[in-house]
């Protein structure tokens, strides 16, 4: 039952267009940084960090700080994430990604 609750929360997550477009450009290009999904998106700034932490939230992202120049964010997948689009293969990727 417990298995069962866990994957229809993901599900309910995963009901809004914002957070699969997010998902989906993640998926296609890991270890990429918040401004590279801005601009992939095209989803505003805070709206985004409120998606991604909604996604990190029920273990589908992670992220991780790395620091070259500057700070930047990078994201990824995690195991977790993976398994759940493989589980999606009816769903077709957004266009406009």
């Amino acid at each position: 039952m417990e298995e069962l609750r866990r994957m229809l929360k993901i599900y309910s997550v995963l009901d809004n267009d914002y957070r699969l477009n997010i998902l989906f450009a993640i998926a296609d290009e890991p270890d990429i940084s918040f401004n590279d999904i801005v601009r992939k998106t095209g989803i505003e700034k805070g709206l985004l960090a409120y998606h991604l932490g909604v996604l990190k939230h029920v273990g589908l992202v992670e992220m991780e700080y790395s620091k070259r120049s500057k700070k930047i964010t990078k994201y990824k997948l995690t195991d977790e994430g993976k398994r759940v689009l493989e589980k999606l293969k009816l769903v077709e990727k957004p266009a406009n990604l």
